[in-house]
């Protein structure tokens, strides 16, 4: 499942910027999509945010613990 909603850094953590070979959801490019983890401070909730480089469309994949 995917979100629009943006997290703040005051409510969670980024893991670093990592490498994709998914394509893009918005321009299907699949140079220059990235992703990183970002995980809540109290630990309930781990979720991807990606982001492409070639368009600049954002978005969000809930972790598992959705």
């Amino acid at each position: 499942m995917t979100t629009a909603r943006r997290f703040s850094d005051d409510e969670g953590e980024f893991q670093p910027w990592h490498p994709s070979a998914r394509p893009c959801l918005v321009c299907c490019r699949d140079d220059g999509h990235r992703y990183r983890i970002w995980e809540s401070h109290d630990g309930a909730y781990e979720d991807e945010q990606h982001e492409c480089q070639c368009c600049g469309s954002t978005w969000w994949v809930d972790g598992a613990d959705a």
